[in-house]
């Protein structure tokens, strides 16, 4: 039914990013319109960034999917907790300009988050 059209299209989108995730995974509790993830590993290295991802971690991703107003309302996502280990790549040229942008980035992802720390 509808789920058959849904599971694929939020894996093209969950699949990129998450390690193992099966579409399985997402069937559980599609019905109910929320689907919760727990203890996902990141897979980050497309996003071609001036960085290394050494690893990532999301303790728990939720969906909310509003089965009975989706022309209305939005479909949430929210993370709880992602916990990412960054090394500069070798070579990598980042001059001041960017640092600044990143550092603004990141204070910008931490006053929405219930608990961030960056670690020089």
């Amino acid at each position: 039914m509808l789920e058959s059209y849904v599971t694929p299209l939020l894996m093209s989108y969950v699949n990129k990013y998450i390690k193992n995730l099966k579409p399985s995974d997402l069937q559980l509790s599609l019905w109910g319109g929320d689907v919760v993830l727990s203890k996902l590993d990141l897979k980050l290295d497309e996003l071609k960034l001036p960085f290394t991802f050494m690893s990532g971690h999301i303790h728990e991703l939720r969906i909310h999917v509003p089965w009975t107003k989706l022309g209305s309302e939005p479909v949430v996502i929210t993370i709880n907790t992602m916990e990412c280990i960054l090394k500069l790549r070798d070579g990598a040229q980042v001059s001041f300009a960017f640092f600044c942008v990143s550092k603004k980035f990141c204070n910008g992802l931490c006053s929405r988050a219930n608990k961030c720390s960056l670690v020089r």
